[in-house]
């Protein structure tokens, strides 16, 4: 489905004509906010599912404010703080880090770690602590691949069938992004629907069923060492 199928579905849904109180301003409102659950039930259900990378070259220093993209640093690798742009992808949760080469190509994965005092006594680790990524040692050229988010994905132009937007390939499932925004509106009109809530239950349940079997089932019938989920960061 597109942002445009999704919010007329949600309009059908909440079956409000009358636009002064249902603006489409009001709607980009309501879908934003079912988006957010949707991906934040897909992240935390399949964390690889959003996975993005960003590339900081010629870093030569022991941290990388997030907030702020370095002149050596390409486009793009503003991942957290107020000026990240519509078109940029917001870090959700960080999930490796590496050294790489300047072509960007991973030379080795540095460990993560929980406290400053545990990074500075030991050598190739690195902590997220507010906007700032440190590291135990100066780094040169640094990829990370974190779980991405678009701020606002639904707007009042993408809503109309001229501006149609891509969402994802989980468009099986779209439809729950609608019955989410749907959730909210009800918080507002201070009404429960019943039918609706049932049908977000079970879609709810039936994209979780899908995201734990897994896209690509066979990889769900390996193990892997839970030493290498420590040192992959899992």
């Amino acid at each position: 489905m597109t942002t445009y199928e999704v919010a007329q579905l949600f309009k059908q849904y909440v079956d409000d004509a009358d636009v002064t109180f249902m603006s489409d301003a009001d709607a980009v409102l309501f879908l934003n906010r079912g988006y957010d659950e949707f991906f934040s039930q897909v992240a935390e259900n399949d964390s690889n599912f959003y996975v993005a990378d960003a590339f900081y070259l010629n870093v030569n220093a022991k941290e990388i404010d997030l907030a702020v993209i370095p002149a050596t640093t390409p486009a793009g690798s503003l991942i957290m703080g107020p000026n990240v742009a519509t078109t940029d992808k917001r870090l959700y949760r960080l999930m490796r880090v590496s050294q790489a080469e300047q072509t960007g190509q991973v030379r080795y994965y540095l460990q993560p770690c929980r406290s400053l005092v545990e990074m500075r006594n030991d050598v190739n680790r690195y902590m997220l602590r507010g906007n700032k990524l440190l590291f135990s040692d100066t780094m040169n050229h640094i990829l990370l691949e974190y779980v991405a988010k678009f701020d606002n994905l639904f707007d009042t132009v993408n809503i109309t069938l001229a501006g149609a937007a891509f969402i994802d390939d989980l468009v099986q499932f779209h439809d729950l992004i609608a019955l989410l925004a749907c959730k909210h509106y009800m918080i507002k009109d201070f009404a429960t629907n019943p039918v609706l809530v049932g049908q977000l239950e079970m879609r709810t349940k039936a994209l979780n069923e899908y995201l734990s079997t897994g896209r690509s089932f066979s990889a769900n019938n390996g193990v892997i060492g839970t030493d290498e989920l420590t040192y992959l960061g899992y």
